[in-house]
C-alpha cells in the first residue's frame, strides 16, 4: 500500500518541507475514501467487524473532545484533536482495507519497504560522512554536542522518533527474512532488517537499542530460534558491530545514572528528560481526573519548571514519556482509557496467533507474532517518549486489528464449517 510508505517514511514532510511540493498524503486518503465508499455502497463489500472496530476508535475520539474541552488553551488542544482525528480515519480504513492475509501481508512489505528506503539513506550517508547533504528530506541529522557526532534522524527530524520506528520494522522484517517463502523476497526483508539496525545504531539514540533488545526477547517469546535464525541474528550483529561507533558502549553506560540512589544527573539530555517528566507528574497531582487539557503540557512547562530547578532551557517542551505526557494532558481518566484500548489490541492480537495456531496456519501466526512484537517494542519505548508522529502508531494499530479480525473471521469460518457437519451426521 502506498499510503503506508508514505506514513512509514514520513514522505509528506518530505514533499512539503523538504521539496515543497504538494505532498501525495491527503490524495492517497482522499482516493481510498472514495475507493472504499464505492465498493461499501455499490458492490455491497462489508468487511465483517469493521463497524465494531471503527466505533471503538470513534469512541476514543469522542473522549478526546472531552479533553479539549478542559484544556486551559484551546488552540493547540483542537489541532492535536484535528490530527488524532485523521491518523484514526486512516486507520479506520486500514482496518477496511486489510480484510484478507494477503492485503494484510502487502501492508507488511510496504513497512518493509519504507525501512529499506530510509536505512539506504542513512547508511549511506553516515558511511560517505554526507551529513550536510539532507538527500531530499530523507537524510535529516543533527549534530548532538554531548555524543560528539551527528545523529541520524532520517525524514524524523529528531533521533529517538527515529530509532522508534526502525526497531518496528526491523522486527517485521526479520520476520519475513525467517519465513517467508519465496527467496528473493526473504533476501529482500533481510537487507531492510539489516540495513534499519544499522540505521538505528547511526541514531546514537540509547532508548531505541534498549527498545531493540525487549523487542527481540517479545519475539523470541512466539518464536523459539532454531539454528538458522540464530545464524542470521550472529551475522546481522557481526555487521552491525563492525559500525559501532567508538563510544557507543560507554554512551549506553550512562543509562546507570537513571538508577543511581545519590540522585545525581551529569547527562545534560537525562537533566532535561527528568525536569520533563517531573513536571509532567506535577501537573497529573494538580489536575488529576481530567489534566491540563489535550495537548497543553507544553504551555504549562516553563511554570513547572521554574520551580523544578533542573532544565536550564527557558522553552516549551514536550513530555518525556507518552503515559506521563496522558497522565498531565487527560488526567487518570484519559489515560485509563487509551490503556485499556492498547491492552484490548493486544489481546485480540494474542487471541489470533493461538487461532492461526489452532488452524495450522503457518504464515498468518508468525507475522501475527512479529506485529505483536512491533506494537509491543513501540509501547515500551513510549515509557520514555511522547506521542510525536503518532500517524505511525495509529496505522500499526490498524494494522493488528486487521490481523486480529482476520483471524476471528477464519476461526468463525471454521466453527460454522464443523457445525455444519455436525448436522449432517
Amino acid at each position: 500500500m502506498a499510503l503506508v510508505i508514505v506514513i512509514f517514511a514520513q514522505i509528506q514532510r518530505v514533499f512539503t518541507e523538504f521539496l515543497n511540493l504538494p505532498g501525495p498524503g491527503q490524495p492517497l486518503v482522499g482516493f481510498l475514501i472514495l475507493v472504499s465508499l464505492i465498493r461499501f455502497l455499490i458492490f455491497d463489500e462489508r468487511a465483517a467487524g469493521w463497524l465494531k472496530n471503527t466505533l471503538i476508535l470513534g469512541m476514543y475520539l469522542i473522549f478526546l473532545v472531552l479533553s479539549v474541552t478542559v484544556a486551559q488553551e484551546a488552540e493547540p488542544a483542537l489541532e492535536e484533536l484535528f490530527d488524532v482525528a485523521q491518523n484514526i480515519l486512516i486507520a479506520s480504513l486500514v482496518i477496511y482495507i486489510l480484510r484478507d492475509f494477503a492485503s494484510l501481508k502487502s501492508a507488511v512489505w510496504a513497512v518493509i519497504l519504507a525501512g529499506l528506503l530510509m536505512g539506504s539513506v542513512s547508511v549511506f550517508q553516515n558511511v560517505t560522512n554526507t551529513y550536510d547533504n539532507p538527500y531530499w528530506g530523507l537524510g535529516g541529522s543533527e549534530f548532538s554536542g554531548y555524543v560528539g557526532r551527528p545523529r541520524a534522524t532520517g525524514p524524523y527530524m529528531t533521533p529517538n522518533p527515529y530509532a522508534q520506528v526502525l526497531v518496528v520494522i526491523f522486527i517485521l522484517a526479520l520476520d519475513r527474512t525467517w519465513h517467508e517463502k519465496k527467496i528473493p523476497l526473504r533476501l529482500l526483508a533481510g537487507a531492510s532488517a539489516l540495513l534499519c539496525a544499522l540505521a538505528l545504531i547511526f541514531t546514537d539514540s540509547r532508548g531505541g537499542f534498549a527498545n531493540l533488545l525487549f523487542t527481540l526477547f517479545v519475539f523470541f517469546l512466539f518464536n523459539r530460534p532454531n539454528l538458522s535464525s540464530l545464524i542470521v541474528v550472529g551475522v546481522f550483529a557481526l555487521v552491525v558491530a563492525r559500525f559501532l561507533p567508538n563510544n557507543f558502549f560507554d554512551r549506553l553506560m550512562t543509562l546507570t545514572e537513571l538508577f543511581d540512589n545519590n540522585g545525581a544527573i551529569y547527562d545534560e539530555s537525562f537533566r532535561g528528560r527528568t525536569s520533563e517528566n517531573i513536571a509532567a507528574r506535577m501537573m497529573f497531582a494538580d489536575y488529576p481526573f481530567f489534566g491540563v487539557g489535550l495537548n497543553n503540557y507544553s504551555e504549562n512547562y516553563l511554570k513547572y519548571s521554574r520551580e523544578i530547578g533542573l532544565d536550564p532551557r527557558r522553552e516549551q517542551r514536550d513530555p518525556a514519556s507518552l503515559y506521563l505526557q496522558l497522565l498531565a494532558e487527560q488526567g487518570l481518566i484519559g489515560f485509563t482509557v487509551f490503556i485499556f484500548f492498547v491492552v484490548s489490541v493486544f489481546a485480540r492480537l494474542f487471541k489470533a496467533h493461538k487461532d492461526f495456531k489452532a488452524l495450522n496456519m503457518r504464515d498468518e501466526m508468525y507475522l501475527t507474532s512479529a506485529l505483536f512484537a512491533a506494537l509491543a517494542g513501540y509501547m515500551f519505548m513510549s515509557l520514555y517518549k511522547n506521542n510525536a508522529y503518532s500517524n505511525v502508531f495509529w496505522t500499526l494499530v490498524g494494522m493488528c486489528i486487521s490481523a486480529a479480525q482476520i483471524a476471528a473471521n477464519h476461526a468463525d469460518s471454521e466453527d460454522s464449517a464443523e457445525k455444519f457437519q455436525e448436522t449432517l451426521r
